[in-house]
């Protein structure tokens, strides 16, 4: 039996720029995640979760799970990565994965951008890679995750969130000048792990009635970006810029500067295309208080700071007033 994990991840900075050559900085928070096991088998399967398993009560409850967490289940992301996978191994001359069953289990809530989906696949590839014999670089694993969605499943998204899974913890990443691994053919941008001590106190908070699928937001984005929109185009550079700013400001330990500059993005974000505000509703509670946030992904969670026990116990308590869960993450 192999037995792979994978965590939830926030974007502190930079998101979402990473698909556009931008900069970003990225948290694993290990109190999410999924995990996927193989094990030995006749042929191949994949054993659903109770709730990947088709069966709504009605039909206004169809309408309100797709329109929240889309149609995608388990077994349809993990058919994905099985095929994504048999690609990998034939283009380097190694072993298909054969005779195994998966099955997984996660607690990483769905289409809050929390990137729930992303840890699944990464980590059912590593099991794959295992049960095959296959050694996977660090750095080019995230590529290969991300084809899984983009490729086999027409999903818009970037590298940030599989960088950061496949790394853990606090993460920096640039995409601007991207490196192709000349055995597995597929191109890669520059990581660095960070030691996260210059972070301030941070908090997630996640409201599963404002789940929404990430595609609704990143196709929008991506169809103005590729129209050359100037204020898409400036946005993006604006992000990538507070990375290099944060960064400094982690150097001198000056957490409230961090803070402030996620603040920035969620206003930088919210130039870049319609914002659910159902979601948004979350920052502007935390706001109120005086905690800066922005979208953990692309959906109904947000990543914020606190100055303090007090400040978050008032953070804790307004947010729950609309029905968000909120927790610290360091």
């Amino acid at each position: 039996m192999i037995e792979q994990t994978a965590p939830a991840r926030v974007g502190l900075l930079g998101n979402p720029s990473d698909g556009y050559g931008g900069r970003t900085l990225g948290l694993a928070v290990p109190l999410y995640s999924a995990t996927v096991t193989l094990e030995p088998a006749e042929g191949i399967s994949i054993e659903p979760l109770p709730s990947d398993v088709p069966s709504w009560p009605s039909a206004g409850q169809l309408a309100l799970s797709v329109d929240g967490f889309g149609y995608g289940t388990g077994p349809q992301l993990l058919t994905a990565v099985i095929r994504t996978f048999i690609d990998v191994a034939d283009s380097v001359g190694a072993p298909r994965p054969e005779d195994f069953r998966l099955s997984y289990r996660t607690n990483i809530p769905r289409q809050v951008g929390l990137a729930g989906s992303s840890a699944l696949v990464v980590a059912a590839l590593r099991c794959l890679a295992e049960h095959t014999g296959l050694e996977i670089p660090r750095e080019v694993l995230p590529t290969i995750a991300l084809s899984v969605e983009t490729e086999q499943l027409g999903i818009t998204a970037g590298l940030q969130d599989r960088v950061v899974q496949v790394y853990g913890g606090l993460v920096a990443m640039d995409f601007g000048s991207m490196q192709t691994d000349a055995r597995f053919g597929v191109a890669h941008g520059s990581y660095e792990e960070l030691d996260p001590i210059g972070l301030p106190a941070l908090f997630i908070a996640h409201r599963v009635s404002s789940a929404e699928p990430s595609a609704t937001y990143h196709t929008s984005l991506r169809n103005r970006f590729e129209a050359g929109d100037p204020v898409v185009r400036e946005a993006m550079r604006a992000l990538a810029a507070l990375v290099t700013e944060g960064r400094a400001a982690m150097r001198w330990n000056d957490a409230a500067r961090v803070g402030d500059l996620m603040r920035q993005n969620m206003m930088l974000r919210r130039q870049l295309g319609p914002v659910n505000e159902s979601q948004y509703e979350l920052v502007e509670v935390a706001a109120e208080v005086g905690c800066g946030a922005t979208f953990t992904g692309s959906g109904g969670a947000i990543v914020g700071s606190y100055a303090d026990e007090a400040q978050f116990a008032e953070l804790s308590a307004a947010l729950s007033a609309i029905g968000a869960d909120v927790l610290r993450i360091n």
